[in-house]
């Protein structure tokens, strides 16, 4: 005997397909084996209109047949069996038999590309029903596959419910995310209650914790975002497994209201924390509402929990950052735990180059103060040292949100501002002693006068294709390191002088003012004029040359640069294309500039000058004719009738001046007073100023780039620049000294001998030896037979003893830790052949696959495991 089949509900989407079914067929009327009710009235399939009766006899289905016009159709609900009816009944039906309600049947016409349904989709009894009934318009998305499989459809099913693309693609930080919003959560929560228990279930087995915690949060939390408790899970339940003190667990417990009044399991609580954190992390607040809010919530939950203080912990909320800023600022004070506590700061995704800028500041004055003999060593120290601390300088002197940090950094800016100042105390005194310097000189030994740049630099360069010569007018030193870089991955590679491999730094006209030291640029020799003279002295020096100033550089609209200036690029007839660009020297006399970043997009047309310097492969000299200082609380040194930091001698010379006088300072009578001091001025406030005797002033950077595109032997006595950062901008100073020495014999080696200074010659550079100890670590390395057969697998690869020495040494004197830019800066080895390098270095310490030497996971840091080391080539005595 076979057993009844109960009749069901059937849902308007099952009563659709089959009237769908009905009109493409030859009957009128389909019955179907359902609960008689229906209330919906009739369906609409294209233009035509089905009825929709029900019938709880024969009788009744009889009477739904009489109602009948000749063009209508219906589809009959009724409980009855088929044997209840008989055959006069059925003879009239589609198919000629009661159609059993199989939603299922309805399931594969949902999907385009379907045929079936997965056997793992019918295992959820609820999801026909719940697809039919939620079928959005334009069907569900396309199934990858002839069976719709449980993923494809329920995923699309959840997306749609939750108000995201019915095709989008799930997991814990979407679902957080687009709940987030108020009319995602509101649509959510109508959905029926037993339809959200199924599909939450679905989402914990198939999607994770996080997805089924973002789901029972938004259900009964119109107001409160689910990242946001995810968020404050992070800080209740901290990924460093700390113990948790009394009001944590309490605020623990109070948490489970947000997900039904259940225990928050501790595996549960921290992959939702992982995932909010990581949501936050990779989104940008400013582009974000939801996540702003999201951020402001769960500060303000952690509160409602009890638990305010716990935002201080937190890795993404505000309140953590401040607490990691002040902890830095204490460690700053102390001198103690810097380097970590910066780290911590880092690690938040608050975090800004301020702390950084701070933190290089104070190992800047934890280094030795070395005294250069002359001016030249003040100008080069200037460009390798100064400029770099200006640069920082001009951050961490932006005022910080927290008083406490603020009179922290204020503290630092004072140590190091004294500092500086003793720098251009000293410079300035020599400079007054080389205003009547004018003998030849050499770049790269000795110092240049910006008259001489045309001569020293511009005439050699030039000849290796032609060249742009750009004038950044007020180019100080702070900003031309920053900009290098950034001109570096346009596409150039940067050059030094073979003799001494650091850039080439000239001074400027004094006062360092731009009718005085421009013009002398231009025209090879110290003179006063305008930019009718500029043009004629390039003219003169380099004939076919031509200059652009800032009148000619205005480009037709929908134009990089003007026709002019580009076909002037273009043409291989024109020696030298020169540029003034005078957006640094404007800015400084109308903007605030103390806080600038400047970049190659706030020196318009800059960018596009080099690109096209590329496209002609010119060498590119960028250079200035004075720099600037910035104004940061400047006092007035009265001086009537007086420029900004210059003054004629008329009286006494006072603390902070400084008399200059000879052919190279251009004033009437041929002698100045200049200010050294940058916190004094003569004339009125202004964001900038220049004309004084500070480094920052005097000191002309000469930059020359060369197209990667271009053949490097072109510029002769010039090389590849190795990275010219110091090494406390990205190290800390005071690192770990060599390994002790192992016993066994080596053969010792001859000490590099001490440079000799020329005393007479007052712009000679001095150069310091570095100690080269007779016996340590990487002298037992290279000493060693294991590293004798790996030099020799090496072949004509191979690297000279010297060579690898040096680039271990570094990473060795850190501890085993070093930045790349520390290594090769230190080791002389140019920037775009530090991966070769690196790579050769490696093979040989690596011995079978163990890595001895490799990259930091920060991508820029050089790791050496020394234990590993000394194993590896069984160098014994390591401490």
């Amino acid at each position: 005997m076979s057993k009844a089949v109960r009749a069901v509900p059937v849902s308007p989407a099952m009563v659709q397909q089959r009237a769908s079914d009905l009109v493409g067929s030859d009957a009128r009327v389909l019955l179907l084996r359902a609960h008689p009710e229906w209330t919906a009235g009739p369906v609409k399939v294209g233009d035509r209109e089905v009825r929709v009766v029900t019938a709880v006899s024969q009788l009744a289905v009889l009477d739904a047949y009489a109602s009948l016009g000749p063009d209508d159709y219906a589809v009959i609900l009724t409980d009855r069996p088929s044997s209840d009816l008989g055959d006069a009944v059925l003879a009239r039906a589609y198919k000629q038999r009661v159609e059993m309600p199989d939603e299922w049947q309805a399931v594969p016409r949902l999907f385009p590309g379907a045929r079936e349904v997965s056997r793992e989709l019918r295992r959820l009894d609820w999801a026909a029903t719940a697809l039919l009934d939620h079928r959005p318009v334009g069907d569900w998305p396309r199934s990858p596959e002839i069976a719709v499989g449980a993923a494809h459809a329920i995923g699309a099913l959840l997306a749609h419910l939750v108000g995201l693309r019915v095709d989008a693609e799930l997991d814990g930080a979407v679902l957080l995310t687009a709940l987030g919003k108020r009319d995602n959560r509101s649509r959510w929560a109508e959905v029926d209650v037993s339809l959200r228990r199924h599909l939450i279930a679905w989402a914990g087995a198939e999607l994770g914790a996080p997805a089924a915690f973002a789901l029972k949060v938004a259900q009964r939390q119109e107001l409160v975002m689910p990242l946001a408790v995810g968020l404050a899970l992070d800080v209740l339940w901290p990924v460093d497994g700390s113990i948790p003190n009394e009001l944590q667990i309490a605020a623990r417990v109070r948490a489970e209201r947000f997900v039904d009044g259940k225990t928050i399991p501790v595996t549960e609580a921290t992959a939702v924390a992982s995932v909010a954190r990581a949501t936050v992390q990779r989104a940008a607040v400013d582009d974000d509402a939801d996540i702003a809010v999201a951020l402001k919530q769960a500060e303000a939950l952690l509160g409602d929990l009890g638990w305010a203080i716990g935002a201080e912990r937190s890795s993404v909320l505000r309140p953590g950052y401040y607490a990691r800023e002040r902890a830095l600022a204490v460690a700053l004070d102390s001198g103690t735990g810097i380097e970590d506590a910066l780290s911590a700061v880092l690690e938040h995704r608050d975090a800004n180059g301020v702390p950084t800028m701070a933190v290089r500041l104070h190992r800047w004055l934890a280094g030795p103060e070395v005294e250069p003999s002359s001016l030249a060593g003040d100008l080069q120290r200037q460009l390798n040292d100064g400029a770099w601390v200006d640069a920082a300088l001009g951050a961490v002197c932006r005022a910080a949100t927290d008083p406490v940090v603020a009179e922290t950094y204020q503290r630092l800016v004072t140590k190091v501002r004294d500092r500086r100042a003793g720098r251009d105390e000293l410079a300035a005194h020599r400079l007054a002693q080389a205003a009547t310097f004018g003998r030849q000189a050499t770049p790269g030994t000795d110092a240049i006068g910006v008259e001489r740049i045309l001569g020293d630099v511009v005439e050699p360069l030039r000849r290796g294709g032609g060249a742009l010569l750009v004038v950044l007018d007020g180019l100080s030193g702070a900003v031309a390191v920053m900009l290098a870089s950034e001109i570096a991955r346009l596409g150039f590679v940067e050059h030094v002088p073979m003799v001494s491999l650091q850039r080439l730094g000239a001074v400027a006209i004094l006062p360092t003012l731009t009718r005085r030291s421009r013009t002398s640029l231009f025209c090879g020799a110290v003179r006063e004029g305008d930019a009718d003279q500029e043009k004629k002295g390039l003219r003169s020096a380099f004939p076919g040359s031509i200059l652009f100033h800032k009148n000619d550089l205005r480009a037709e609209s929908g134009a990089a640069l003007p026709t002019d200036v580009a076909s002037a690029l273009a043409d291989e007839k024109v020696p030298v294309v020169g540029v003034v660009v005078n957006a640094i020297d404007d800015a400084i006399h109308k903007t605030d500039v103390s806080d600038t970043d400047w970049k190659l997009t706030d020196l318009h047309p800059l960018r596009a000058l080099l690109e096209a310097a590329i496209a002609s492969r010119r060498t590119v000299i960028v250079t200035s004719d004075h720099g600037h200082v910035v104004e940061r609380g400047t006092e007035t040194l009265p001086a009537p009738g007086t420029d900004s930091r210059w003054r004629p001698v008329r009286n006494p010379v006072r603390p902070g001046e400084v008399e200059v006088s000879g052919p190279r300072v251009v004033v009437p009578d041929g002698a100045a007073v200049l200010l050294w001091r940058e916190d004094l001025r003569y004339g009125p406030r202004r964001s900038g100023y220049h004309g004084g005797a500070s480094l920052a002033e005097v000191t002309v950077p000469v930059l020359v780039f060369q197209p990667a595109t271009a053949l490097a032997d072109t510029l002769a006595g010039w090389v590849s620049a190795p990275p010219q950062v110091p090494g406390w901008w990205n190290d800390p100073a005071d690192g770990p000294a060599l390994a002790p020495p192992v016993s066994r014999s080596r053969k010792k080696r001859k000490p590099a001998p001490a440079p000799v200074a020329d005393q007479d010659a007052l712009f000679a550079v001095e150069r310091e030896a570095t100690p080269d100890p007779e016996a340590d670590l990487v002298d037992a390395l290279l000493a060693s037979s294991a590293y004798a057969d790996q030099h020799r697998r090496a072949g004509r690869h191979a690297l000279s003893g010297d060579a690898v020495a040096a680039f271990l040494r570094p990473i060795l004197q850190r501890g085993g830790r070093a930045h790349q830019d520390t290594v090769a800066a230190t080791a002389g080895i140019p920037a775009v052949e530090l991966g070769q390098r690196f790579a050769v270095v490696k093979r040989l310490l690596n011995v079978d696959g163990y890595e001895v030497l490799k990259v930091d996971s920060d991508g820029v840091t050089y790791r050496i495991d020394i234990e590993l080391l000394g194993e590896q080539f069984e160098l014994g005595g390591l401490k």
